[in-house]
């Protein structure tokens, strides 16, 4: 097979189409694979006359990948050795994510009981009122705003909602499942979006010198600010695992699944604190806070993006490790999570779409070399350690 020393672009579009949609043959995926390694090691050339610059890639593959939401169950992928600047830029925008892995060959992976397609989550909660009664929310509506009624985002009423005004100790209990994601509007006027998995607990209405919630799971704030009669702001808190997060008036996300080994608040804009039994610490912007089950609280540098990108939709993997990574992809589509002989030493980076069908997680798992086995029926995915 005669490699190209350097491939033009109309040539090397067809070749990213082609295995985007799982109709390149056995010699295309060969001459792309042979290329890719080839132009890792720097014996091709790339070249912006030819290829096409960088940047102009990226922007045109992203519009090839934005078109191609479900992705076919059985298409190939090719590996490398070592990804340089072009090699990551394709395959990154033309499976929607990429990975860092140790050159492991692809293998076939077992799926058992494929009966019915594992599709991604949605707009899905129930609303508790302070008496009992539950509430299955619109799956066609984002989100809720309480106050004096409790109406969806489009100024719709929520049926059956009606509760007792001015109620400042009566909770209300916002709870999205596996596969569920929705917002809400407090009554002070703070936005709350809820991943998957999540519970928020709220008064009917916060009384005049506090404004406190409960939270279970996963949950990005951005809290209005609010003055008392004195001039005094009227301080945010947010109580969850073993911590509770006190605000003024900023923008952050709190991670705290009581499975977890420890809860994270990364802060995105403003200032939050963090009190424990143990640590009462501040963070700033680009900071996170991770309390431990014992109280102990520690702090690190990050790029918060990577722990808010599920509120624009997509998934991070950066900075996450595998089974970090696993837990949010099982609760997003429904999927318990079963390790066999450990956890596989892989890390996924980059980003994903949320939207796309389970097949892509696939495709991910298959290129980092991570054997697997998935049970559709009983909605397990076995993670097998070699």
């Amino acid at each position: 097979m005669q490699i190209p020393l350097c491939m033009e672009k109309e040539i090397l579009d067809q070749l990213v189409e082609k295995i985007n949609n799982g109709s390149a043959t056995d010699e295309e995926l060969s001459l792309y694979n042979a290329y890719m390694n080839r132009l890792a090691e720097g014996d091709v050339d790339w070249s912006d006359k030819f290829a096409g610059g960088s940047e102009a890639l990226k922007a045109e593959l992203w519009g090839m990948i934005n078109t191609k939401i479900d992705y076919k169950p059985k298409v190939r992928l090719v590996t490398w050795k070592r990804i340089a600047v072009a090699a990551s830029i394709l395959l990154c925008f033309s499976i929607g994510g990429y990975l860092v892995y140790n050159g492991s060959p692809v293998k076939e992976q077992l799926v058992v009981n494929n009966d019915n397609e594992v599709k991604p989550g949605g707009n899905k909660a129930t609303l508790t009122l302070a008496d009992g009664r539950v509430i299955e929310l619109s799956t066609a509506q984002t989100g809720i705003i309480t106050g004096e009624q409790i109406t969806y985002a489009n100024g719709t009423p929520v049926d059956q909602a009606k509760g007792s005004a001015n109620n400042t100790k009566s909770l209300i209990s916002l709870h999205t499942p596996r596969g569920g994601i929705y917002e809400i509007t407090l009554p002070d006027g703070t936005q709350v979006w809820l991943n998957s998995e999540t519970t928020i607990k709220y008064p009917e209405q916060f009384n005049e010198s506090e404004r406190i919630v409960q939270l279970t799971g996963e949950a990005y704030f951005n809290v209005k600010t609010i003055f008392a009669n004195n001039g005094q702001k009227v301080p945010f808190r947010v109580v969850s695992n073993n911590q509770t997060v006190e605000v003024l008036g900023t923008e952050f996300n709190i991670n705290a699944y009581p499975e977890q080994s420890s809860a994270k608040t990364t802060l995105v804009e403003g200032k939050v604190a963090i009190n424990t039994q143990h640590n009462h610490l501040v963070l700033k912007p680009n900071e996170q806070a991770s309390t431990q089950q014992n109280g102990e609280t520690r702090m690190k540098s990050v790029n918060a993006y990577n722990y808010i990108a599920w509120k624009e939709g997509k998934f991070s993997f950066d900075g996450k490790t595998l089974q970090e990574t696993l837990s949010e992809i099982g609760r997003w589509y429904d999927l318990s999570i079963i390790y066999e002989n450990g956890i596989p030493e892989a890390e996924l980076t980059g980003d994903a779409f949320r939207n796309q069908n389970i097949n892509f997680v696939f495709r991910l798992l298959t290129v980092a070399g991570v054997d697997y086995k998935l049970d559709v029926q009983r909605r397990k995915l076995t993670i097998i350690r070699k």
